[in-house]
């Protein structure tokens, strides 16, 4: 028998349904956009606008036309922001079907030109010290305790929670805004769980849960508590805006609120230079606090949530302090060497001061890619030497760079087992971040003592 041609159950001639069509292309236009985080799109928007209106260029735009454009503004504005600008032409090109100019070899050589000739150092807030977060809590705590109208201490109570949770939990700004109620569980005493739909890192949007101890100070979980409770929401953001009247809103904070927020919290508990403080200072003062304090890198990035070591290294800066141990070190190692021993005048000795102890080291050391690529094997091998070995003395044995020696100090704050297995932890990650797999293992010369 045959198929009636017209009939919806053989699928084929179906007329087509101009309203469902219709409502179908709405959606699909609804997911792009969520697709995409409301900051990204709008500088993108942003970045189209200028290349077409202040620039006067023609979309779809040539190889030639993208290259005259960054080099006309390569004296005014950073490499940075051109860098975004051809990402946004680069997207524009590709969600309409055309091909990407901005891929041509002669882009990325005026970049390198405009770098080259217009270096300038990238500015990044100044991270917040632990002893100033404990000032201003200080602070607030008092102004809490004599507030004298609902609306200042709801005020006091919100900032506080906010940089709290904002300082312990290494949020970025738009994470902190972002926080529903409803996606976060409070264990007392313990900690809480918050969980985060979509972050900057979570590029395929399938959302990502962060846990928060409870701390004997500097709570971040009582201060959430104490919000929450005097707010009296129970759904929907965390951090709202009060009005004059000290009636709590229903929409978030908003993103570009949050930084002069933030200066206004730490002008008024008398932080000086309050300008120099953004959002990022938050997330930068933990991850610096956290490296002064041990944390090793792969620790690190699984508490913040960074997937790439580049983007957490750009957070953290080596302290005074631990620079000042490093080159101490490498001064105690090149005392072995007659011409670095200090010379006596006659008849004046010389005091001998008490060193550390450092324990020298043999590793050995094997790459290979499970992909077979010997550039991957390259990269690991010279992030392990940059990352992990130079700062104790590294000195290859092996021109191929399978033997190692180090020095590591002996301390009573970090033995010298848990020193080289946060060393091999971090080997491994870097070797599993590119791929590779790493058998290594570290020997104390002039003994049996052997780790792997």
């Amino acid at each position: 028998m045959d198929l009636d041609q017209s009939s919806p159950r053989s699928g084929l001639g179906t007329a087509p349904n101009p309203a469902r069509e219709a409502v179908a292309a709405a959606a699909v236009q609804d997911y792009l956009q969520l697709a995409t985080r409301e900051n990204t799109r709008r500088s993108y928007a942003s970045a189209v606008r200028h290349f077409e209106v202040e620039w006067g260029g023609l979309l779809p735009a040539t190889t030639d036309g993208v290259v005259r454009y960054v080099a006309n503004y390569g004296a005014t504005l950073s490499a940075n922001t051109l860098q975004l600008r051809l990402s946004a032409l680069a997207r524009w090109h590709v969600d309409q079907g055309f091909p990407d100019p901005t891929r041509h070899p002669m882009v990325r050589q005026v970049m390198r030109g405009i770098r080259a000739a217009h270096p300038v150092a990238e500015k990044q807030a100044k991270p917040l010290q632990l002893a100033q977060l404990e000032e201003v809590d200080c602070q607030l705590v008092e102004q809490i305790r004599t507030a004298e109208d609902v609306g200042s201490r709801l005020r006091l109570l919100r900032d506080r929670s906010l940089l709290l949770t904002g300082f312990w939990r290494g949020f970025r700004g738009d994470e902190l805004i972002h926080l529903r109620i409803d996606n976060v569980e409070v264990q007392p005493g313990e900690g809480m769980t918050c969980y985060l739909s979509r972050s900057k890192a979570d590029r395929d949007v399938r959302g990502r849960r962060f846990s928060t101890p409870a701390l004997s100070r500097l709570c971040p979980v009582r201060a959430y508590t104490d919000w929450i409770e005097a707010c009296g929401h129970q759904e929907g953001p965390v951090y709202r805006s009060i009005d004059r009247w000290g009636t709590v809103g229903n929409d978030p904070l908003h993103p570009n609120s949050l930084i002069p927020l933030i200066r206004s919290i730490f002008e008024r508990t008398g932080i000086a230079t309050p300008q120099a403080y953004s959002s990022h200072s938050l997330r930068r003062g933990f991850a610096n606090w956290a490296a002064d304090n041990g944390w090793d890198v792969k620790n690190l990035m699984a508490y913040v949530g960074w997937r790439d070591v580049k983007a957490a290294m750009r957070y953290v800066e080596a302290s005074p302090a631990s620079s000042r141990a490093r080159i101490e070190q490498g001064l105690l190692l090149s005392e072995s060497s007659p011409a670095s021993k200090p010379s006596a005048a006659p008849g004046v000795a010389v005091k001998a001061e008490a060193l550390p102890d450092v324990v020298t080291l043999e590793l050995k050391l094997i790459l290979s890619s499970f992909a077979d690529s010997s550039r991957r094997v390259t990269t690991a091998r010279r992030r392990i030497e940059q990352w992990c070995l130079q700062g104790y003395s590294m000195r290859r044995l092996e021109k191929d760079g399978t033997r190692y020696e180090v020095a590591l100090p002996a301390s009573d704050d970090e033995p010298i087992e848990d020193a080289v297995h946060r060393i091999l932890d971090e080997m491994h990650r870097i070797a599993d971040d590119q791929q590779c797999s790493l058998e290594a293992s570290f020997k104390e010369c002039g003994s049996d003592l052997y780790w792997s």
